[in-house]
């Protein structure tokens, strides 16, 4: 059977003690299954009532019987959510009444939904586009204020009307690539391969553009590993908290204080950090020491960000310059940032020393965390990672690698394309690098795609959704 003729039903909220649950039914038959388990406290049938009117009864559970009072709201197809025939059913948060309701609509008719099936049935019914759909798995998951206001900007629409504009655009340059084979005679001249490798170079522009968002799109909503280093005593656990807003490290005045690595994620400098602060890599015969200073090296080693501290109070020690033999060692891996603190104690650092420092970082900033002022660091880390140039709730961000593998082959056709009018190849290898440009396009946003890769997509989403 076509799964889309099945009706399906799920918990839509988090399963827990909570003030309200609702339970999600989508489908052929929702309006029929609601009717026959709840019953309008007017006496009234549910039928009766304008689509999307919230309605207040008794909900019956699976032996007829009422098992909690609540809202009814249907919704006809195609205006609803999905695009089929849905009812949403709100009963009280506990987890036996929730379970009594859900159960309710099983026995009535509904199977149960897999994951993303009811976000899956509207990207098919044509209520989503692909990008939009993979934008709801986001919003869903997202726990930080920029990772929301991405997620619901793509949601919008904000990628999907950039991707429609560049295929409405090749689409133009196809229909006279076309004409140009179907009929040689008629030359398009030098105007009109004018018109068609500028059509192309926007397009390559616009997608070299979306391209480009991608760092500040991944460092948003999958977060970039990041590393605070130095050695002991030189502000590193005071920065973390800076940075983390909360007291997590300890600080004190004792050098070896943080032997194992401490775990936060926090929004900062308009991106997702997944932080760490590292114990004081110095040489030591402490055993446990030792183990905090090998992890520490090897949590530098693989960050994508290393936040190197340095005490700008006192001059360059051995153990400073192991940490900068680091930095260098890791350049191609990862960006650096080295903060020179204790500002707020004078500067003993020479011109040289801090020339070497700056040698081993993309960026270098003099702060004192005691002050408790770090904008100059966020902005470093927005400057990296291009958070400070984008509008996260107008701009068209890509974040996915789906996203842009797909763009990178897009570009690669567009540029052939534009190669071969420049170097007057036939006008056919022109055709073909053109389609597959358009096609990788139309992949991008779900049309022509396999759908052993929807599946894929889909099943990544909670049920319910």
């Amino acid at each position: 059977m076509n799964p889309l003729h099945t009706t399906i039903s799920a918990i839509s909220t988090p399963r827990g003690k909570g003030g309200i649950a609702t339970i999600r039914v989508s489908g052929p038959d929702a309006l029929k299954i609601a009717e026959r388990m709840f019953t309008p406290k007017s006496n009234k049938p549910l039928t009766e009532y304008a689509p999307r009117s919230a309605v207040f009864g008794s909900i019956l559970d699976s032996d007829g019987n009422i098992c909690d009072e609540g809202i009814c709201v249907t919704f006809a197809a195609p205006s609803s959510f999905t695009g089929e025939n849905m009812a949403e059913i709100s009963c009280h948060g506990g987890l036996a009444v929730t379970e009594a309701v859900y159960l309710s609509t099983l026995a009535h008719g509904a199977s149960s939904a897999g994951p993303g099936e009811f976000t899956r049935r509207a990207f098919i019914n044509g209520k989503l586009s692909l990008t939009e759909a993979e934008a709801v798995g986001q919003l869903i998951d997202a726990d930080t204020k920029e990772r929301m206001i991405l997620s619901g900007g793509a949601v919008r629409g904000n990628v999907s009307r950039k991707i429609k504009e560049l295929c409405d655009g090749m689409l133009d340059t196809m229909t006279a690539l076309y004409a140009a084979i179907d009929y040689p005679e008629e030359d398009v001249g030098d105007e009109g391969e004018r018109q068609i490798a500028d059509t192309i170079r926007r397009t390559r522009d616009g997608v070299k553009k979306l391209l480009d968002t991608y760092k500040t799109g991944r460092a948003i909503s999958g977060g970039v590993k990041c590393a605070i280093c130095g050695r002991p005593n030189v502000g590193k656990s005071s920065i973390f908290n800076l940075i983390v807003g909360d007291e997590s490290a300890i600080v004190t005045s004792i050098a070896g204080t943080t032997r194992d690595i401490l775990r936060e994620t926090v929004s900062f400098g308009g991106i997702t950090l997944r932080l760490s602060d590292t114990a004081g890599i110095r040489e030591s015969d402490d055993t446990v020491e030792k183990m905090g200073i090998d992890r520490a090296e090897s949590e530098v080693s693989s960050a994508e960000l290393v936040i190197a501290v340095f005490d700008g109070s006192e001059s360059l020690t051995d153990e400073d310059c192991r940490i900068i033999s680091l930095l260098k060692a890791n350049g191609g891996n990862s960006s650096r940032i080295a903060v020179i603190n204790k500002s707020d104690k004078g500067f003993a650092l020479t011109s040289d020393e801090e020339s070497e420092i700056a040698s081993a970082a993309d960026k270098v900033i003099k702060l004192s965390a005691n002050s408790g002022e770090i904008a100059q660091l966020s902005s470093a880390v927005a400057e990296i990672y291009g958070s400070d140039s984008v509008n996260l709730a107008g701009d068209a961000i890509i974040w996915d690698a789906r996203q842009r593998e797909i763009l990178s082959h897009a570009l690669i056709s567009l540029e052939a394309a534009l190669g071969g009018i420049e170097y007057g190849d036939p006008i056919d290898c022109v055709c073909t690098s053109a389609e597959e440009a358009l096609a990788a396009l139309s992949e991008t946003d779900g049309r022509g795609i396999e759908e052993v890769i929807v599946d894929e997509i889909f099943r990544r989403f909670c049920v319910g959704k």
